[in-house]
């Protein structure tokens, strides 16, 4: 560890820093002396997630320190010189002091650090395990990703989840639940840096509640991670008790800031979610009415014993009537382009419905009573809470901005917008919501979308401020230009920080390419995007590219349509054949299994030695532009074919637009509608380019194909790293011949990288997959993709435990199969189909069994001996093919090997259940059911991966070439597939029938020796 001295703060650093990273370290610090916020932008690649750790806890520590030390100073204690001395060396490295600097009762800042998503959370805590510091951690998450109880995480939607368990808390029948209190103190929840998958594992391991012990230890945590809709949703705020008075912000990756802030203070209502609202109380109402028992009033089951009012029912489907009436003619009032109000219209609308500030509450608490209710039934109403838990959410958010707007943070009627737009209705959805239609006598109307949309993230920005935070720091890779940015957040940012980046010049080659090989000029405005001529000239100029470009190319298109046209046309016009000449193409899919796939494909065909690389093309804002890191040889150049502005016409856009055109005219420091589209565009383009180049020896090349990148604003808007090496070409000729001499040079030069290992498979930590999808039989690579997903489906599934085969039955049967005459398969297949013996026989050889299990970790002699005999008298009987052949199949012993190996991994619990899964195999065939087995479990730790794949030797021969391509997406082994392996041995050898029944009879008679392993019969095996 490195020992620095950066602002008067002393920073443990596990190595020895860039003059980059000192420079970001010290501004973060800055801040978090100075009471002020930050804006920070560091390139992929520069450490940054690590300093700012470093630096934040460093700081903390300092601050920590001084009021500790200004306490023993404040006793009456005899003056120090050196006890002085380090006070004011404290109180300079802790800087301002938030609150009373003494006290007994004095709080010291947290850290809450928020990011995107949980993976990027994961990597962060990752990074925290790697340094000096040792804080209290809490890490916060959703049930849906934290609850172990089976009968909660078997409900198919998030909202069904939260009401079950809000329920079983409530009547404290949740057992995991009521152990939190008894575990919360325990050192396995406090002395250890812990993540969501950790949180769960200990969970299971103490029989308590991740969820609920993660809110615990909240109180007490020095850092506390969590995603962005956490922090920027007052309602989640409140529900996990975060603090923001006096605490220190972090926002990490936050060029998606800006569009989560909107975001989180918005909503979208369709018709059909406000007719399922009136379907829901409507069929409530009945039940309530129909009751026998309780005329008046009726007795909700699993509500604690509370009561629901008819009229009270009554009176909430007469408001969403009401609304969907009032909604529907405002709708058709304004034709097929909507209608636009200002944000205050939206208290209007609600108060003719009888909706205002005094009677929110009310409506809050009936309508979460009833979700609950609805939740906990039986009778499939469970699936239909959504849009009344929606329609919660929308009161929240409405009645908070108009709080925020009455307290002066902002004026709610310029920064929010209500447009109401026609729209053809979901037939999926309506085929299961039929209300909507014949609510007011007419199938024939089109439906409505309600829509209150902010404006402006520095709405949300303010509330933040208005909680009394420390300090605010946003950070990423790509926030250029941040100016712009700065305007957008509305609130100060005296600390500001581009950095740049670590490699140097010979290491990078950033191009802007005006014409493509042909001479047409590249421009993929909407006037020329959909030309056949601009789309064969880009196709010909990435062609080109491929053929110098070594290893990986990234091809980013500005849209979905833009990049399906494209390729549509090289297709036709044999453009993609040409281009499969030099590197392997691969295209962005849009499902999560079929990313993953694409990827990992990706990933191997670079690796392929024999190969001159791949080709990815993907989409600006896709998911191959967030995140993913494409170091060394995956991403030796990238291509971005166009500036990706949003849809123009869209109404969100167009209102946006106007909204900041508006607060403009007002200050001249705001951005205008214009500024922000290009801006838009912009940073979609420099997060495209940073997934290249990311470390301190990586190399690349940034080619921007296309001739409005020569324009001085558009280049003014690149990260500042790469502005300074644009170099504009006006013919591709030259262009083509600096980037190959750019490669020629740096694949000489520059060091040689190490492989990337591929991604890893999608494996969770609870089940989402509902159990009828492990109950049918499928066939198809296809349908396998997903079945990882259901790892820990067993159990809480009652129907999918099965009788317990003990470890001596499942040898028995393995070594008893091979002795019979008409086997199908080899090894453990062939052992589990011919298991045919008598109770006696089994209790016979369990016993035997189980000593083989009892010696783990050595093999008895006897076998080993008999093993080598076996390979003599191979040798002796058969023809050299005839002993290839033999020695390719699964011997006895391989088996033995194999089951010795899983018996060691697993634990008792999941060793019986892979017996399960070997009966089940064998009894129907179920391949999807077998790769769901195996990969629950093999799929959990990568050291176990090997087991998985070498299952291939005793899958099915007409299942094994879809087992070796599950095997490879799931894990990137490989099982070495050839298609003679799916040929059945016993037809493989049938011609000549004689040779196949002496070698059977060899093979029993060896077997035979195996099973017995007496002196005397290994004397006759070697006398003949």
């Amino acid at each position: 560890m490195e020992t620095l001295k950066i602002e008067g703060v002393a920073v443990e650093f596990p190595f020895v820093p860039y003059d980059c990273q000192v420079v970001y370290m010290q501004r973060v610090i800055q801040c978090l002396q100075q009471k002020s916020n930050a804006i920070l932008e560091s390139p992929t690649g520069t450490g940054k997630t690590l300093c700012l750790l470093c630096s934040c806890l460093a700081w903390r520590q300092s601050y920590v320190a001084s009021h500790e030390l200004e306490k023993c100073l404040g006793k009456n204690m005899p003056e120090n010189e050196y006890a002085s001395s380090i006070s004011e060396q404290l109180k300079e490295a802790a800087g301002a002091w938030q609150g009373s600097s003494g006290g007994i009762l004095a709080t010291f800042p947290k850290i809450i650090y928020a990011s995107r998503t949980h993976s990027q959370l994961s990597q962060v805590i990752q990074e925290l395990k790697h340094t000096a510091y040792r804080p209290k951690v809490c890490v916060l998450g959703s049930r849906e990703q934290m609850c172990i109880h089976p009968q909660v995480m078997k409900q198919e939607s998030n909202t069904a989840k939260v009401h079950m368990c809000r329920a079983k808390v409530t009547s404290r029948t949740c057992f995991y639940y009521n152990n939190v209190e008894n575990k919360k103190a325990d050192k396995d929840f406090n002395d250890s840096i812990l993540d969501i998958e950790d949180l769960v594992k200990m969970g299971h391991k103490h029989k308590c509640c991740p969820y609920y012990t993660a809110k615990e230890l909240n109180s007490a945590a020095d850092i506390i991670f969590m995603p962005y809709n956490y922090l920027l949703d007052p309602k989640s705020r409140k529900a996990n008790g975060i603090d923001l008075n006096g605490n220190v912000i972090i926002f990490d990756e936050a060029h998606n800031v800006e569009k989560l802030c909107e975001e989180s203070a918005s909503f979208d209502l369709s018709s059909v979610e406000l007719a399922s609202c009136i379907q829901e109380v409507g069929a409530l109402l009945d039940k309530v009415v129909e009751s026998e028992h309780a005329p008046k009033t009726f007795s909700a089951e699993g509500d604690s014993g509370e009561d629901f009012d008819t009229t009270a029912l009554a009176v909430l489907k007469a408001l969403f009537v009401n609304l969907e009436l009032t909604l529907q003619k405002i709708c058709d009032s304004g034709g097929e382009k909507g209608v636009t109000k200002p944000g205050s219209f939206i208290l209007e609308l609600l108060s003719e419905i009888h909706v205002t500030m005094d009677t929110k509450d009310e409506l809050l608490e009936l309508i979460d009573k009833i979700v609950s209710h609805l939740t906990n039934l039986q009778g499939g109403f469970y699936n239909k809470v959504a849009a009344l838990s929606k329609f919660n959410d929308i009161l929240n958010i409405v009645f908070s901005s108009q709080f925020m707007s009455s307290a002066g943070t902002n004026d709610g009627s310029l920064c929010y917008k209500v447009h109401i737009r026609p729209c053809a209705p979901d037939a999926k959805k309506k085929s299961t919501v039929d209300f909507w239609a014949n609510s007011n006598g007419s199938a024939q109307k089109k439906g409505f979308i309600f829509s209150y949309w902010c404006f402006s993230p520095g709405f949300s920005m303010k509330e933040l401020v208005a909680q009394g935070v420390r300090s605010i720091i946003l950070t990423s890779g790509t926030l250029s230009p941040l100016n712009s940015f700065k305007s957008e957040m509305q609130i100060d940012f005296p600390i500001q920080l581009e950095n740049p980046h670590v490699i140097e010049k010979h290491q990078m080659k950033v191009a802007v390419v005006t014409k493509g090989a042909d001479g047409t000029e590249l421009n993929s405005s909407y006037r020329t995007r959909f030309n056949v001529s601009y789309i064969a000239s880009l196709g010909n100029t990435i062609i080109n590219f491929c053929r110098v470009v070594p290893h990986g190319v990234l091809v980013f298109f500005p849209s979905y349509p833009v990049m399906n046209s494209c390729i549509e046309n090289w297709r036709e016009n044999r453009i993609m054949s040409r281009m499969e000449q030099y590197k392997e193409l691969f295209i962005e899919p849009r499902g999560k299994n079929d990313f993953l796939e694409a990827m990992n494909g990706f990933y191997s065909k670079v690796q392929d030695q024999t190969l001159n690389g791949a080709v990815f093309f993907a989409v600006c804002r896709g998911k191959v532009s967030e995140g993913l890191d494409f170091a060394n040889n995956n991403g030796r150049a990238v291509l971005i074919t166009g500036l990706p502005f949003p849809p123009r016409m869209d109404p969100k856009v167009v209102l946006k637009m106007q909204y900041l055109d508006e607060v403009k005219r007002n200050n001249q420091l705001m951005l205008s509608g214009h500024q922000w589209y290009r801006q838009q565009a912009s940073r979609a383009v420099n997060q495209a380019i940073g997934r290249v180049i990311r470390h301190k020896e990586d190399y690349g090349a940034i080619v921007l194909c296309d001739v409005r990148f020569t324009h001085a604003e558009a280049r003014a808007q690149l990260p500042s790293w790469v502005r300074p090496y644009v170099t504009v070409y006006g013919n591709f000729g030259q262009a083509f011949k600096d980037i190959n001499s750019f490669f020629k040079v740096a694949v000489e030069k520059l060091p040689k990288p190490v492989p990337k290992k591929l991604l890893p498979p999608p494996v969770s930590t609870v089940s989402t997959v509902p159990q009828h999808q492990h109950q049918q039989k499928h066939t198809s690579h296809k349908s396998t993709k997903s079945l990882v997903k259901a790892n820990k489906m067993v159990p809480h599934v009652p129907s999918l435990k099965k009788e317990e085969v003990s470890d001596g039955q499942l040898h028995v049967m393995y070594r008893g199969a091979r002795a019979f005459p008409n086997t199908k398969a080899q090894g453990l297949l062939s052992a589990l189909n011919q298991a045919e013996v008598t109770n006696k026989s089994r209790a016979a050889e369990a016993g035997d069994c189980s000593s083989w299990f009892d010696s783990k970790n050595e093999t008895p002699k006897k076998s080993v001996e008999t093993k080598k005999r076996k390979k003599i008298v191979i040798v002796k009987k058969s023809e050299v093919s005839s002993s290839k052949e033999a020695q390719s199949r699964p011997s006895v012993n391989t088996a033995q090997n194999y089951i010795q190996r899983v018996h060691m991994a697993l634990s008792k619990e999941r060793y019986v259940y892979f017996s399960k899964g070997l009966q089940q195999y064998k009894k129907d065939e179920d391949f999807s059911e077998l790769v769901s087995t195996l990969a629950t479990l093999f799929l959990n730790s990568q050291s176990e991966f090997i087991l998985f794949r070498d299952f291939y030797r005793f899958v099915r021969p007409h299942h094994k070439k879809e087992f070796s391509e599950v095997c490879f997406n799931l894990t990137a082994l490989s099982c070495n597939y050839k298609p003679e392996h799916s040929i059945s041995k016993v037809k493989e050898d049938a011609p000549d029938g004689n040779q196949e029944k002496k070698r059977r009879l060899d093979n029993n008679q060896q077997i035979q020796t195996n099973l017995t392993q007496k002196p005397q019969y290994q004397g006759i095996t070697e006398a003949k």
